[in-house]
């Protein structure tokens, strides 16, 4: 029996980063800097593709909206160029995740007021979609139950102290899917509270979220009110001739904000849905991008770009291969 998948779902796809701590890996494959998510790592497709290969099945192109630097905007239109119909906004400098979640769920919302939402970074790993399009599935459809918001916590199978974790609260009400409450956030923990998270079932955040548009707005308007109410001005212009121009204005007052550490964690009754056997893993840095592909043949092919883009690179000046690669 097919089961049953959550209407009218928007997704807001974050790759507006700057990408500095890949910046090493990144110079050394390409001979120059350039975000991770327009890079290609660990296929012929950068993470930007491949975030959108597998949020296919939830949700088309016609409802993607994608935020990117616009220094990067070119960048990000030839690599989206195969998905007809997806929404590129650009921001004018980076102002935290704050407003990088904002920025294109405005947009969302000026199309369709009545959006749920699922926002996706756009630098993870997932080995198997299967259990991600079902947990991001089942996450909308808590959300929706509880009339609120949802992340979904990667089942955690090591005692990571460089990522942030949820301690889960009460159980939600098993007739709307696995889940839980969101009893707290600890942001890289030493490795002995690692330990016992991982010990006491912690899930690793994975910063997917999911819920209502209106939802996640009000979050923010609780949390980070100026900058909401500045969006709310700035939704006004969207569709119009003017948007970008008001785009501009907006960001040259606008403070900076971090929807993880002064939303998220600042929110009340938030839910937590567990992402299971799907191969999950955070790519923010060469070592964790490294760790997952030592001795698969992911691993050879990288190197073995490496190796090519130094010898070709050698006439014009030396480039260093990162340390954790050879490592």
């Amino acid at each position: 029996m097919e089961r049953e998948r959550p209407g009218n779902l928007w997704a807001v796809v974050l790759a507006a980063g700057e990408g500095s701590r890949m910046a090493s890996l990144t110079r050394a494959l390409y001979g120059h800097e350039r975000p991770k998510q327009f890079a290609a790592l660990d296929s012929e497709r950068t993470l930007i593709q491949l975030t959108m290969d597998r949020i296919a099945p939830l949700t088309p192109p016609t409802r993607t909206v994608v935020v990117v630097a616009d220094a990067y905007e070119e960048m990000a239109r030839t690599q989206l160029a195969e998905y007809s119909g997806v929404e590129i906004v650009t921001q004018p400098q980076n102002a935290g995740t704050g407003p990088g979640i904002l920025l294109p769920l405005a947009h969302v919302l000026a199309r369709d007021p009545e959006a749920q939402v699922a926002v996706f970074p756009s630098d993870h790993h997932i080995r198997r979609a299967g259990p991600f399009t079902e947990a991001v599935e089942r996450a909308a459809r808590v959300a929706s139950a509880i009339d609120g918001v949802a992340l979904l916590g990667a089942a955690a199978d090591r005692p990571a102290s460089d990522l942030g974790w949820i301690v889960r609260g009460p159980r939600v009400a098993a007739e709307i899917g696995r889940a839980w409450r969101v009893h707290r956030f600890v942001e890289k923990p030493p490795e002995r509270v690692a330990e016992l998270l991982l010990r006491t079932g912690g899930l690793w955040n994975t910063m997917v979220v999911a819920g209502a548009g209106q939802a996640l707005w009000r979050l923010a308007r609780r949390h980070i009110a100026t900058q909401a109410e500045q969006f709310e001005q700035y939704r006004a212009q969207i569709g119009t001739p003017g948007v970008r121009q008001a785009r501009e204005q907006l960001y040259r007052r606008l403070a900076p904000a971090d929807f993880s550490r002064e939303v998220l964690q600042a929110a009340q009754g938030l839910a937590a849905v567990p992402l299971v056997d799907a191969g999950w893993y955070d790519c923010g840095t060469p070592e964790r991008l490294l760790e997952l592909l030592r001795a698969s043949p992911e691993m050879e092919h990288l190197l073995h770009r490496l190796q090519t883009a130094m010898a070709r690179s050698a006439a014009r000046k030396p480039m260093a291969v990162p340390q954790a690669a050879v490592a």
